[in-house]
């Protein structure tokens, strides 16, 4: 069994060293019982942020590498290395660890065990522990419930960005995947559904400024573009 824990960055000078260093401490603490791999996936990066990162691999190697693509956008990151590695299980988590790491065995493990296809975090569960702002709350409530309507769903939280996949699974449902930016995660939860596979969410501990006070990439002003983004995905579909 291996698997791929990949981890896409867009210019993230000011957080990168310190959270690459917790991941890379986490895992090898964990003592993980398969074979694993931590990726970086740079894309429209910097020149001085891709030498950054390419530093922090060479001195972490072996069980550490990273993709450098010139163009960015999030979902274009996790399509360039999904499509390419030969890993059986593929997960990608935010930079910012705004999910905490101890929730990583409870990820992957149902995909381990066949248990499930496509297992992903949820912020909206009850058991979910989350530190957001009233406005962002809000938001992300008023989109699910128009998704759930639209894409006609039955989940707590398409967008949190921390999912693992089984390999074959992805190979399947890729090319349908249209998106190159944040709405990568809807597509990815609607296809899979959509494909008959079998999906599963846990509860996840999500605070948006973790370890620092950074704030999340997704601007307010993109909500609109989600919504349009959905209308299409189900015209689409």
């Amino acid at each position: 069994m291996n698997i791929d824990f990949c981890i896409p960055v867009y210019n993230e000078e000011v957080i990168f060293d310190a959270n690459s260093e917790r991941i890379w401490q986490f895992l090898q603490k964990a003592a993980l019982p398969y074979d694993w791999r931590l990726v970086f996936i740079v894309n429209g990066s910097l020149p001085a942020f891709v030498a950054q990162v390419q530093k922090f691999v060479a001195i972490h190697q072996p069980q550490i590498t990273c993709l450098v693509i010139p163009e960015a956008g999030k979902g274009r990151a996790i399509k360039a290395y999904f499509n390419i590695s030969n890993a059986d299980i593929l997960v990608y988590m935010d930079i910012d660890l705004a999910v905490g790491l101890e929730a990583l065995s409870r990820l992957v493990s149902p995909v381990i065990h066949g248990e499930a296809d496509l297992v992903f975090g949820s912020r909206m569960l009850p058991l979910s522990v989350r530190s957001r702002s009233r406005l962002r709350e809000s938001s992300s409530r008023a989109y699910l419930i128009f998704s759930r309507w639209l894409l006609k769903h039955r989940f707590s939280d398409l967008q949190c960005g921390f999912k693992a996949i089984r390999a074959s699974v992805w190979q399947q449902i890729s090319p349908l995947i249209k998106n190159n930016a944040w709405f990568f995660d809807t597509e990815l939860i609607y296809y899979a559904q959509k494909s008959g596979f079998t999906l599963q969410e846990i509860a996840v501990d999500w605070s948006e400024n973790r370890y620092s006070t950074r704030h999340s990439k997704i601007k307010m002003s993109d909500a609109w573009r989600f919504i349009t983004e959905t209308i299409a995905l189900r015209r689409r579909a």
